[in-house]
Parts: C-alpha cells; sequence; structure tokens
C-alpha cells in the first residue's frame, strides 16, 4: 500500500517548491510549482489536500494568492461560525446599500433645497454648519458615519456646550432625511450622548421696565450716519415687547395683519416659526403704541427699512451691549404677562406654544403683579392708561 503524498513545502533559491503528484496534477504527472511566498505555497498544499480527499476537483485551479487569501479569511472567520461563502453574501449586501447612500455634504444640500421655505435664520444656519463641519467628516458616505466620528467632528469645531447640542441637531436632521429616504437604516445622531451644559443658576434674559423705557427713548432720528432715521423702530419693538412677537416674525410681520378693530395680530404660517397660524392679542399698552403711527401709514412691512442695522444702532444707544440672549424681548413679555394675569393659558395662545415646560424654563419667574405692571406702564409720551394701575 503506498503512503499517502505529504503535501509538503520547503524553500529552494527558485522560490517556494511544491511538489504534486501526478493523482492529484491536473495533468495526471508529477509537477513541481514554485511560490513567491511561504503563504502562497501553503494555500497549494491545501488545496491538493482538498483534492485528494475528493472536496475539490483537480481541474480547478485556483490561484495561488487568493487560495492564500482564502486561508487567512477562513481562520478571522473561525471564531465567529461564518463560512466564507457567508462573510461575501454579506460584503456584497452592505457595499450595495453603501453605494446607495450620499456623502454627508451630498445629503446636506439635498437638505438645504428641502428647506428653502423655511425661516431665513433656520436656512442661514444649516448653510453656515455645512461650511464649519470637518472636511473628512462630509466626505464621508452617511452609510459609514457612527455616534464617535459625530461627536469628533463636533469636538473639533465647536468649544461650548450650546453651539456642540446645535451642531448636533443639525446633523441629526441632515440624517434624519437620509433615514427617510432609506439609503440608511437609523440616525446615527440618536446614538450621540449630549454634552451638558454648566448649570449656572441664571434665567434667561429679560428687559427691566427702565431698560425697556431706554430702548424707547433710543428710537429716535439721529443728525448722521446712513441709519439715523432710528424713530419709526419703535413700532416693531413694541410688538415685540408687549405681543411676544420673535425677532424673525416681526420682519415679515406686515400692517394688513394687524386688526386693532378685532384687538389681535394674525401670524400666518408665512411668519410664525412652526409655520402655524396663531393669533396673538393686542393688549392696551400695544394698542397705545399703534396708536401713534396715522391710519393712512399703516401699509406694508411693520419694520423700516434697513431695519436690522437700525435696531443694532437703537440699541447701541439705550446702553444695551447686545450681547443679550436670543429673544429678550419676546421672554420679557412673557415673564411679565404671566406676572399680570395669571393666565397661562391665554399666553400659550398667544406665543404659540405647545409645552407646558417652555413657560416654566422661560417665563416663570418669581414677580408679583405689582413689579411686573411698571412694564406695562411704558408708554408712548404723554399717554397714561388708567387700566393699567397697581393691583
Amino acid at each position: 500500500m503506498s503512503r499517502p503524498p505529504a503535501f509538503n513545502f520547503h524553500k529552494t533559491p527558485q522560490g517556494w517548491l511544491v511538489g504534486i503528484p501526478g493523482s492529484v496534477s491536473d495533468t495526471g504527472r508529477y509537477r513541481r510549482r514554485y511560490f513567491k511566498t511561504r503563504d502562497e505555497a501553503k494555500a497549494e498544499c491545501a488545496r491538493l489536500k482538498e483534492v485528494k480527499s475528493g472536496v475539490r476537483a483537480k481541474t480547478i485551479d485556483i490561484p495561488a494568492d487568493l487560495a492564500a487569501d482564502a486561508i487567512k479569511a477562513h481562520a478571522a472567520l473561525t471564531a465567529f461560525n461564518v463560512t466564507l461563502g457567508q462573510a461575501a453574501a454579506f460584503y456584497v449586501a452592505n457595499h450595495d446599500k453603501r453605494s446607495q447612500a450620499p456623502t454627508l455634504s451630498e445629503a446636506w444640500v439635498t437638505a438645504i433645497k428641502h428647506r428653502e421655505n423655511h425661516r431665513p435664520r433656520t436656512l442661514s444656519d444649516i448653510k453656515s454648519w455645512k461650511k464649519a463641519l470637518p472636511e473628512w467628516f462630509m466626505g464621508m458616505n452617511c452609510y459609514d458615519i457612527e455616534a464617535k466620528h459625530i461627536t469628533k467632528a463636533l469636538d473639533e469645531t465647536t468649544k461650548g456646550p450650546t453651539r456642540w447640542k446645535t451642531g448636533l441637531r443639525n446633523i441629526s436632521s441632515v440624517m434624519g432625511d437620509v433615514v427617510k429616504s432609506k439609503a440608511i437604516p437609523e440616525n446615527p445622531a440618536k446614538n450621540v450622548q449630549t454634552k451638558r451644559a454648566v448649570e449656572t443658576g441664571e434665567d434667561v434674559t429679560i428687559y427691566t421696565p427702565e431698560e425697556l423705557r431706554a430702548l424707547f427713548a433710543a428710537c429716535r432720528n439721529y443728525p448722521a450716519g446712513p441709519d439715523r432715521l432710528c424713530a419709526t423702530c419703535d413700532i416693531p419693538f413694541a410688538f415685540m415687547a408687549f405681543a411676544g412677537v420673535r425677532p424673525d416674525e416681526v420682519t415679515k410681520l406686515k400692517w394688513e395683519d394687524v386688526s386693532t378693530d378685532l384687538g389681535n395680530i394674525r401670524i400666518g404660517p408665512g411668519i410664525a416659526k412652526k409655520l402655524y397660524r396663531r393669533n396673538a392679542r393686542i393688549n392696551e399698552t400695544l394698542a397705545a403704541w399703534i396708536a401713534t403711527v396715522p391710519s393712512e401709514a399703516r401699509s406694508g412691512k411693520i419694520v423700516p427699512p434697513r431695519w436690522r442695522y437700525k435696531a443694532a444702532m437703537v440699541r447701541k444707544m439705550a446702553g444695551i451691549d447686545g450681547q443679550e440672549k436670543q429673544d429678550a424681548l419676546r421672554h420679557s413679555y412673557g415673564t411679565y404677562m404671566l406676572a399680570k394675569e395669571n393666565d397661562l393659558d391665554a399666553l400659550k395662545s398667544d406665543m404659540g406654544h405647545s409645552h407646558m415646560a417652555v413657560f416654566f424654563n422661560h417665563y416663570h419667574k418669581a414677580l408679583t403683579k405689582a413689579q411686573a405692571l411698571p412694564y406695562w406702564q411704558v408708554l408712548p409720551t404723554g399717554v397714561e392708561l388708567k387700566n393699567i394701575k397697581l393691583a
């Protein structure tokens, strides 16, 4: 009985030699084959053993480098009880999905197009983040992005927790669009652990009655400068301070939206932040400021030309450094109105909020009605309202 072939290999000056017996050779004769690397020779021996055992037909010849790679792959997959065929099928399926997913930069461009009818500030914010985020991150395929990549990108881009969270919110919004398109299975931004801001114990910024008087006093015409005509800035400030209209909303608001007969301001979907209609009441203080505008002048936009520049100048002349937090006048309105009326439902309707938590975060302050009433007594020169008095 002849001995079974050993299928050994050894190094020679010509390369790694494998002797192939005629019984497993595709020619039926003994062959000598030389390989450049030890792994290639080892893979060939493994193939020959499979041919001998009947697992592989001897007429099928796999390139040595492919066989060597297959051996490595098989060894790596053994611990997972996965075959090479299963691994290959999984890769093909996932590679196909990945090829359908956009890069984050491409997804960002699509997201901007989908939001062209959003508020200018919202649109500007998402555009600015496209430029602010690192190039390596924006160039990633959305299918490959994980929570760790988002965290790293935000850490490189931001310094404080507030901007960090703003960036995360924008990334989540864009990635959410990609999920909706079914290009990726889930939004990786949802797995990011947000950074918690340090508790300062400070409330949102609101104006004191004295600061509000100074603001209105600064609404006057100045002797020089391209934005010197600031006398008409008092009306937009009045709508923000005494009706809670947002800064962006007041720039879109027109006199046609104001009904003194019905006593309300119609803030439609094209004006409101949340894109749904609300009616804000016109209280006595706001009505007094509206009355300073002649009826024939109540047409077109509420704000004067170059409003943002003029508003900045008024704040500067009033001694307000411009560092107050966003929506300070709106927060002032909510705070002082809640203290004056103590009617949460009416205030929610005026301001367009749907969640109770917003009021306790922004407007629920320990102010008495007596402390709040001076705010509502900030009136045009020479005007006095008997209905606004201390309790």
